[in-house]
């Protein structure tokens, strides 16, 4: 080989060495500036991929959807399960209630209103409504209670925030999984429809909603009669929208509810 021909290849060489450091510094570069890039980009809370409670919801990382069958007295329309709340329960089971006094509130209406979210009280009038009447303070124990335990919900997790912005969070979140998550559809879609005198089987109720959402619900009964119905869900990234909610299986037993012989009764 030629002189110049060495220092040919050895420039070339040289140039492949140089181009392959740079880009193993550059992929490099995210890893040390931010150790969170690391994670996939899927992060669900219960994973363990992320222990930021900004993040993900922690503790309190498997969260409710909870729905209410009313029928005496009748409470809200009659094609439609009324909502209870969400709430978040530990991954390892049990929950946390009535986190922090400090945001408590006993005028949510009034916050709403002030937040100019009133097609979301709006809905709230249709839909989330206390068996006695008493709305505004049946929603003021949602919150207080379970709201104030969601922990990508806290102010400082806002990077500009802005007062009670996480309880309007909350309750719109609430009433986009509501929308999402119709119970009443679910089991009509089977076939299952409010009846005096008809009865049904635990199995239908449960495979009528997996065939509609993918994963079934736990339902709840007093004595043989449907009450309620509970969805579980993991969430990905902050929970400030539904859009952050993936269902999973339900992770409670049918509370009360006969295996047969369950009465849907008409409102």
């Amino acid at each position: 080989m030629t002189r110049s021909a060495a220092l040919a290849l050895g420039a070339l060489l040289l140039g492949l060495c140089l181009a392959a450091s740079t880009a193993a510094a550059a992929a490099q570069l995210p890893f040390k500036a931010d150790p969170l890039q690391a994670r996939p980009a899927s992060c669900l809370s219960c994973s363990g991929c992320s222990t930021d409670p900004c993040q993900t919801n922690t503790p309190g990382g498997l969260l409710l959807l909870t729905n209410f069958w009313d029928y005496s007295p009748a409470t809200g329309p009659d094609d439609v399960w009324t909502l209870h709340g969400v709430w978040p329960d530990r991954c390892s089971g049990g929950y946390d209630a009535s986190c922090d006094s400090s945001r408590n509130h006993g005028d949510i209406a009034g916050i709403l209103r002030g937040a100019n979210a009133t097609d979301v009280l709006d809905y709230m009038n249709q839909y989330w409504l206390d068996i006695r009447g008493n709305d505004n303070s049946f929603w003021s124990h949602e919150w207080n209670k379970h709201g104030t335990c969601v922990s990508t919900l806290v102010p400082s997790c806002y990077e500009a925030y802005t007062p009670n912005q996480e309880v309007v969070d909350f309750f719109r979140t609430a009433t986009e999984l509501h929308r999402r998550y119709s119970t009443y559809d679910a089991l009509a879609e089977a076939g299952i429809v409010p009846s005096a005198t008809k009865t049904y089987a635990l199995a239908e109720l449960q495979a009528a909603v997996e065939a509609k959402y993918g994963h079934g619900a736990s339902f709840r009964c007093r004595g043989a009669n449907l009450n309620e119905a509970w969805y579980y869900f993991f969430t990905e990234g902050r929970s400030t929208s539904a859009d952050a909610f993936v269902q999973t299986a339900p992770l409670a037993k049918d509370n009360g509810c006969p295996r047969t012989g369950i009465r849907y009764l008409p409102k």
